[in-house]
Formats: C-alpha cells, sequence, structure tokens
C-alpha cells in the first residue's frame, strides 16, 4: 500500500480535519501554519471569570460534520448547547421577538403579526405570497434579495431575511448568492410543489419532522470551555496517531509542480499531494505561478472583516431583560453592532454565578457595506459598542472589562455564480496539479460544518489522486 506524504498548509479547524483524516488513512502529513498557534479563528479565552470564545461560539448540529469531528476526537459526551432559542430583533426602537422562519422566510405568520416587526402594509405584502402568483425568477443563481424580495417584500427582507442571512457572513442580501449561501432557500424557491415560498419553507420543515427530526432540538452546540477545544483535540488526536509533523510559523508562499511548497522563509517542502486550506487570498497568491486560472478566482474572491467586543457589566447595569440568547440589529438601524449575543443567558456555563457575577455580552461589528466602523481604534471602538448596547438594552452603566478581537478578511462574499466560478477553478487545478486540493470555507459555505466538511473533502481527494 502507498503511504504518501501530503502537507496541508493551513492549521485551522479546516486543515486540522484535513490532515486528521489523512493520518488515519496512513499518510505522512507535515501541517504548515503561518501564525505561532493553531486553530485559526477557533479561539477561547479567560474574561471576567469564565473561558469566553473570541470568534464564533457555536456551530450548527443538523449540518453534522462538525458534530461527527467532536465526536471522533472525545467531545462529543461534553458538548453544551444554548440554554434559550429566542432571539430578538432590533426594531423601531424596541427588541423584537424573531417569529418561527427558516433563514428569514416567515412560518407563522401570527406570530409574525404580533412581532411588531412589519407593518400593516408589509405583513400584507407577505401573505400575498401565499395567493399570488410567484414572480418569476431566471433558472440560474441570483442574489438573496431577487429571490426572496420578489416574493415577501421589502420589509421581510430588510427587517427579518438581512439581519439573519446577512448575519452568516457579514455581507447583504442584495450582493450574496442565494445557491451559495442559503441553499435551503434556493431549494425553496425551485419546489415544483409549491409557489409560494412560505409553503414550500414549511413543506421542508414538514418533511424534516416525517423524517424524525425533533423541531424541539437544539440547533447549535458547542464543546464545553470554548470552541477553541474543537481543533485542539483534534490536534492531539492527530498528533497520538503519528505520522504528524507540525509547524507553527511557516506559512506557504507558492505551490509548485512535483508537487512542492514554498515557505516564506525560502524553504521548500516535497510532497506527493497538498491540501491548500489556507483562507482565499493566500491560497490565490500561493497558486498563481502553478494554476493562473485557479488562482484568479480565488483572488477575486471580496471577504469582509469584523470584529468580537466582549464586554462584562454588573446585572444591575442592564435595563432589559436577558430573556434569550441575543439580538439581531437590522443595517437599517443604523447602528455600528449588527449583532449581540446575550452570552451569559445563551449558556450556562457562563451565567454570572459561573464567573465574577457579571454578565458576559459579545457584540459583533462589521458588514460588507460598513467596515468604517473598524478603523477605530479599539477604545473608540468599545465606545461606540456601548452607546449601541446603551439604546438596545437600557445600559445604566459602563462595562467593567472588555476586550476586542479583529478578524481580518474574515467572511468571504459569494456574489451570484460563486459555485460555478469554484468548480471552474477546481476543474483548472485537477488539470494542472491533480494531487493539490482546496479546501476552506470560501469553496462552498461559510460555518465551522462547512470549513470541516471542506477539509474531509479535499483529504480524500489527493488520496484519491495518490492511491493512498
Amino acid at each position: 500500500m502507498v503511504t504518501p506524504h501530503v502537507v496541508v498548509a493551513g492549521g485551522g479547524v479546516t486543515g486540522l480535519a484535513a490532515a486528521l483524516d489523512l493520518v488515519e488513512a496512513g499518510a505522512e502529513v507535515t501541517l504548515l501554519e503561518a501564525t505561532d498557534r493553531l486553530g485559526g479563528m477557533l479561539r477561547t479565552s479567560p474574561f471576567a471569570g469564565r473561558m469566553v470564545d473570541e470568534g464564533a461560539d457555536a456551530f450548527l448540529v443538523r449540518t453534522p460534520a462538525a458534530v461527527d469531528l467532536a465526536r471522533r476526537v472525545g467531545l462529543g459526551d461534553g458538548l453544551v448547547h444554548p440554554a434559550s432559542r429566542r432571539a430578538h430583533v432590533w426594531h423601531d426602537g424596541a427588541l423584537r421577538p424573531l417569529p418561527p422562519q427558516v433563514l428569514g422566510v416567515p412560518v407563522d405568520l401570527e406570530a409574525l403579526a404580533a412581532s411588531g416587526l412589519l407593518s400593516p402594509d408589509g405583513l400584507a405584502r407577505v401573505r400575498r405570497d401565499l395567493t399570488d402568483p410567484a414572480t418569476p425568477l431566471p433558472p440560474g443563481d441570483v442574489t438573496i434579495a431577487e429571490a426572496v424580495g420578489s416574493r415577501l417584500g421589502p420589509e421581510a427582507l430588510a427587517h427579518l431575511v438581512d439581519p439573519l442571512v446577512g448575519g452568516i457572513n457579514a455581507g447583504s442580501v442584495e450582493r450574496q448568492s442565494l445557491a451559495a449561501v442559503a441553499p435551503q432557500l434556493d431549494a425553496a424557491r425551485r419546489d415544483p410543489a409549491h409557489a409560494s415560498l412560505i409553503e414550500a419553507c414549511r413543506a421542508h420543515l414538514a418533511r424534516a419532522r416525517a423524517a424524525g427530526v425533533d423541531p424541539e432540538a437544539p440547533i447549535f452546540a458547542a464543546p464545553s470551555g470554548g470552541m477553541a477545544r474543537l481543533p485542539a483535540a483534534a490536534a492531539e488526536v492527530a498528533a497520538a496517531i503519528g505520522r504528524l509533523e507540525v509547524r507553527l510559523g511557516a506559512g506557504v508562499v507558492a505551490v509548485e509542480r512535483g508537487p512542492a511548497v514554498v515557505l516564506a522563509d525560502g524553504t521548500t517542502v516535497a510532497a506527493d499531494a497538498v491540501v491548500l486550506a489556507a483562507p482565499a487570498p493566500a491560497a490565490a497568491a500561493a497558486l498563481a505561478g502553478l494554476v493562473p486560472e485557479a488562482a484568479a478566482v480565488l483572488a477575486g474572491i471580496e471577504h469582509t472583516s469584523v470584529a468580537f467586543v466582549r464586554l462584562a457589566l454588573d446585572p444591575t447595569d442592564i435595563g432589559q431583560p436577558l430573556d434569550g440568547s441575543g439580538v439581531l440589529v437590522p443595517r437599517a438601524a443604523g447602528r455600528v453592532v449588527t449583532a449581540c449575543s446575550w452570552a451569559s443567558s445563551k449558556w450556562a456555563h457562563l451565567a454570572p454565578a459561573a464567573g465574577d457575577g457579571t454578565v458576559v455580552l459579545r457584540a459583533a461589528v462589521g458588514r460588507d457595506d460598513d467596515q468604517g466602523s473598524l478603523l477605530l481604534d479599539d477604545g473608540d471602538l468599545v465606545g461606540a459598542v456601548v452607546d449601541d448596547l446603551t439604546a438596545v438594552l437600557a445600559l445604566r452603566g459602563g462595562p467593567r472589562a472588555t476586550s476586542v478581537h479583529r478578524w481580518d478578511r474574515a467572511f468571504p462574499q459569494m456574489t451570484p455564480g460563486h459555485l460555478d466560478r469554484v468548480a471552474g477553478a477546481e476543474a483548472a487545478l485537477v488539470a494542472a496539479a491533480p494531487a493539490v486540493a482546496l479546501a476552506g470555507m470560501y469553496l462552498r459555505g461559510v460555518g465551522i460544518p462547512a470549513s470541516v466538511a471542506s477539509g474531509r473533502a479535499a483529504a480524500a481527494r489527493v488520496l484519491a489522486a495518490t492511491g493512498g
């Protein structure tokens, strides 16, 4: 049996998922990470007497890749779920309950009416989706706004769909690809049995229930102790299997025929195969000399930067009851904050009694059309966040502690045709260098499950290419 040597470039959860599969299959793996630590954007650190995430704080359960990885690396029994599924939207100066929905498409119109999120005219426009013929759409990929706005109207798009779906990758529904970013809604709008988008989403939920999916089951999960435990455990399990060499501070600047990779210090590492699990800009630069067609596609993917601001507040300084997991802030509200996770209500292990007695909030900042707020220094950014949360949560006092965590070019912006362009780039790569595979959430979906699935798919491709 062939024992291939595979270089995995990138030590985030994508690269670690690939490396784990590779060593389990018998390959020799050299894992190269440009920074001084593994884990990528999954970081957890002490804050207000608790271990609090600096970036993503959960992953989807119904998309199984991340849950499966957690179980494989011994974290399955330690997964925790949000204590509350209730979420809110900040609208017209008040917290409004988010009604039952599928990626912002409401499925309970009575709950929608009671929420106060839409005007009478806006609600009437949504109801027409149930009775009026659907607006024809072209057969190919369209923006989320084209597909959903034409069915539900501008108010539902702005107050429901954009805060939810736009929050997935800090982008605007006016520019995001329906097929790449919201495949559930793409399938719903193509459902031949339902001209109504609402009815198609209701049918989707009914099919899931018929298949045994519990509608009350948790949607999200996280390792107890924080998201950083997932990549750390993956690295530990892979190392325990053996055949894994990890090099930190080893950024890949080029992939050459052979294949081989060239590091930032000028050294070259030869291999039988390469999994390029670096972010799209770095992957584009590395492939520029080998497969310029693929490099051009990757370089053309826009990215949005974001920041997460953690705040610890005295419970008596918060005027609004934190009866849920958090609040979404639509772009029309004109605020710096795009969402705020009520971490101490969302997670039992982050309750005030679990730490220093404070309430922990995590505010997200940064949209594709609002990168200016990220130019503020940390102090001014915290001040802007506190101003916003004072309005949203009726704060009566300032935070006892804060921290700012910036993620440069963190979220890919997938515009219409994205999946076709990615497929073309991968085809060009297969033709020029079949033992080199791409992996990352910029390919086919943002989020931890998509990242894990991408890493595993890349590992399978290079194993097949090398006969491993």
